[in-house]
């Protein structure tokens, strides 16, 4: 029987192509019909009368005019929408919340320099060189995760301020595949989003299919298996689980805004380690599948993944294979005109941590991941038992339970309601809305109190 490490041989028989030559893995993905939906009908088995996802969580450090379309989505979407800072909202914000009248909102900061055994599980992890915007994003979302947890919720749509294209019909429509999967992505299909490397890789011409992120993310926080890790694809992390086991859904496709990916070298080194893990540890997934390994969910089949993911000879081979992309893409892009900053000073630092790292390091993460993805089911909340239709008072209460109050902070937002007649289209829309709701409320409730 051939081992994982076997299969990375370029001299191994039948080999597949090894983690930085596949051009996709999305046969770790699941593309079922996407329901038709629009905001006025239902969204699969959810009530009429309800929103269409419990809230949208959307983690960021940037001005107040960032989540504008974060915040119209939110009201066309009739839903609850969760901005979360550092330390202190961004100035102008009611301003912005104003544009749209929007007053189902909760603004919450987390403190720096503070410290919670589940927002925090991951700081420890054996990393030589952690960033600290990893750091940042994982608390954020880890405490999206938790909110949506002990509120009970089980529709959850995480969102970057930098996505775009996604409608409130678009959103309704994924979101009814919950029904069916604990997580349903969005693949960026416009400037898609990737690694510094990944940017460079397919500027060298070698094709790179998106993938899955957090960035759009449609989740159940009641089956969600991981938590997010301070590490570059911490989203990938937190899922891989669910991609053993065929359990994540892609249910459309999203933009994002554009940037420039080699504007800082430093950006290229900070990936380098998660890059290369999260390749490996996919690749081991979709090895599995396409060898037609047995039951991902069966303990044998993922203890067999797990001892290869530990073996200091499979990413000794995942490292070798690295350091020959690096040198066929910088030999690409060697002398070739770019639009903006050449890719050749954040490949040179990516190569230069590259240099550092020994396999030791991946064996030591991944086991220390998985003593900490232990701990994090272990201390989980329990859900709710109430779901309360105040959502801010959900999440206050939330707050308080899960022991955060020292770290997680809510603020008061002055913001001036959206006109009762139908008055811009906003208004308008909500007049709709309320109407329809009104029309259909005696057909539909006996159902909902069911």
């Amino acid at each position: 029987m051939k081992t994982s490490t076997d299969l990375c041989d370029p001299e191994s028989d039948g080999e597949l192509p090894g983690p930085f030559e596949i051009e996709s893995y999305e046969d770790l993905l699941q593309f079922p019909d996407i329901p038709v939906s629009t905001i006025e009908t239902p969204s699969g088995k959810r009530a009429t009368t309800e929103p269409l996802v419990d809230a949208i969580v959307v983690p960021t450090i940037r001005t107040a005019e960032h989540l504008y379309s974060a915040m119209k989505l939110a009201a066309h979407a009739r839903c609850h929408l969760i901005a979360i800072y550092t330390n202190a909202p961004p100035r102008g914000l009611s301003a912005v919340l104003n544009r749209l009248g929007l007053s189902r909102i909760t603004v919450l900061t987390v403190s720096a320099g503070t410290n919670h055994h589940l927002l925090d599980l991951g700081a420890s992890l054996p990393q030589s060189l952690v960033s600290p915007a990893a750091l940042d994003i994982s608390r954020k979302r880890n405490l999206g995760q938790l909110l949506g947890r002990a509120c009970g919720w089980t529709r959850m749509l995480f969102l970057d301020d930098d996505i775009s294209k996604l409608s409130a019909p678009k959103l309704s429509s994924a979101a009814a595949l919950l029904d069916y999967y604990p997580v349903v992505g969005f693949q960026v299909k416009k400037y898609p989003d990737a690694s510094v490397v990944g940017h460079a890789r397919r500027m060298a011409g070698r094709r790179q299919v998106p993938f899955v992120s957090g960035g759009s993310l449609l989740v159940n926080p009641q089956l969600l298996n991981g938590y997010f890790a301070p590490v570059y694809h911490e989203d990938w992390l937190c899922l891989i689980n669910h991609h053993r086991r065929g359990e994540v859904a892609i249910g459309g496709s999203v933009a994002q805004l554009p940037y420039l990916p080699f504007s800082a070298s430093k950006r290229a080194e900070y990936e380098e380690f998660g890059d290369i893990l999260l390749s490996g540890m996919l690749w081991l997934v979709h090895s599995r599948t396409r060898k037609g390994a047995a039951d991902t969910a069966h303990p044998t089949a993922e203890i067999d993944y797990w001892r290869a993911a530990t073996d200091p000879r499979f990413w000794t081979k995942i490292l070798d294979q690295r350091a020959t992309l690096l040198a066929d893409v910088t030999e690409r892009l060697t002398g070739k005109d770019c639009d903006g900053p050449s890719p050749l000073p954040s490949l040179a630092a990516a190569k230069q941590r590259l240099d550092s790292m020994k396999a030791g390091e991946f064996v030591s993460f991944v086991e220390e991941w998985l003593a900490s993805l232990a701990r994090w089911r272990g201390r989980l909340p329990n859900p709710s038992r109430t779901v309360l239709s105040d959502k801010a008072r959900a999440v206050e209460k939330a707050i308080a339970k899960l022991g955060l109050a020292h770290a997680v902070h809510s603020h008061e937002v002055s913001v001036t309601q959206a006109p009762a007649s139908g008055t811009g289209p906003i208004g308008a829309f909500a007049d709709r809305c309320n109407r329809w709701i009104a029309d259909n409320r005696r057909r539909f409730g006996a159902q909902s109190e069911r």
